[in-house]
């Protein structure tokens, strides 16, 4: 019985990205009774979801929490929904594309996510539901995952949380921000909810 958790690469100015060393460090824990394993995915449309569906097929996890940085967030924001939308750089600038070509319009989380953040809140990490995972690596991995979920007829659970920045990321006032124990802290507390809601 195991659990998938994923983060991101660093990229771009973000020379750290404590969604992917959030991942690496819960590797190997035990949440009652499963097993993580984890990967760090590289911030590329398409290599994303490769690596992880490769995961998927080799670990056959009872759920999938893939974590990813929120540079505006000051909080854990739990994601309720991904939505059919990317938004890559074209030549002419910003060009609105389908995640999946003929996909549906968007795809509901199968976490228990208003229980995932009762419980992080409850802990003392500051945690929110979201309804917006944004339009680029984010949500087209939350997208991409549900959607093969659905095609392969897989009953696992699936969703996404976006965490802040570390502290010492935030260079200007007004900016959240969360050390990287709380954020474990909160994302160990939500994994404890998901295994809750697979034992039922």
């Amino acid at each position: 019985m195991k659990i998938l958790v994923t983060g991101f690469e660093p990229w771009g100015s973000w020379k750290r990205n404590p969604s992917g060393e959030v991942a690496q460090f819960l590797a190997g824990a035990q949440v009652k009774g499963y097993e993580v394993v984890s990967a760090v995915v590289p911030v590329v449309h398409g290599e994303d979801i490769e690596l992880v569906a490769a995961q998927m097929a080799e670990h056959r996890p009872s759920a999938v929490v893939s974590l990813g940085l929120n540079a505006g967030a000051c909080a854990l924001n739990v994601e309720q929904v991904a939505v059919n939308l990317k938004v890559v750089e074209g030549e002419q600038g910003p060009v609105d594309l389908p995640v999946v070509e003929g996909g549906p319009a968007a795809y509901f989380s199968t976490l228990p996510v208003r229980a995932m953040v009762g419980r992080m809140r409850a802990a003392g990490v500051p945690a929110q539901v979201s309804y917006s995972a944004g339009t680029f690596l984010c949500n087209h991995l939350m997208y991409q995952v549900l959607h093969q979920m659905e095609e392969q007829e897989m009953k696992a659970l699936a969703g996404f949380i976006h965490i802040p920045p570390l502290p010492e990321q935030v260079v200007s006032g007004g900016q959240g921000s969360m050390p990287v124990e709380l954020v474990r802290e909160g994302v160990l507390v939500g994994l404890e909810v998901v295994v809750e809601a697979l034992d039922r």
